[in-house]
């Protein structure tokens, strides 16, 4: 009973709009009205859908920004560290010559220091690069 009670009220309302759009807009253009109405309920749906569409396009790029910056980013650690490594290694080669008073000791990690303080960690950057936008497997 009170759905149709709720039915019947609903259907007045809407009859009663009508009524005020048809004393607003003359008759012949009602019709004319509703399809621009409806027209323009359609353009916004496809909007809403293309700008759901470019969001999720944005977070996939965002994601992927994120994902090769942290590889980028384990890599020159990588590199780097190694190269920490190489020269500590270097120094104590030295400190063990010193301590020893054999200059070819000190000499031999003076070489090596030599070699990896004047080679560049950059110098095979575009062949890195190619491989991690390649996706290589690279051994860290």
């Amino acid at each position: 009973m009170l759905k149709k009670f709720l039915k019947n009220k609903q259907l007045q309302k809407a009859s009663t709009k009508l009524g005020e759009v048809a004393d607003i807009i003359p008759a012949p253009d009602v019709l004319k009205f509703f399809n621009v109405l409806t027209e323009a309920y359609k353009e916004n749906q496809i909007t809403s859908f293309e700008l759901a569409k470019l969001e999720a396009q944005k977070e996939v790029a965002l994601l992927e920004i994120k994902n090769k910056y942290d590889l980028y980013h384990k890599v020159f650690d990588a590199i780097f560290d190694e190269r920490k490594m190489a020269i500590q290694k270097s120094f104590d080669i030295i400190d063990q010559g010193l301590a020893s008073g054999d200059k070819e000791l000190i000499s031999m990690g003076m070489q090596g220091l030599s070699k990896i303080v004047s080679s560049s960690p950059f110098a095979n950057f575009q062949q890195l690069s190619n491989m991690l936008e390649n996706k290589t497997i690279i051994e860290i």
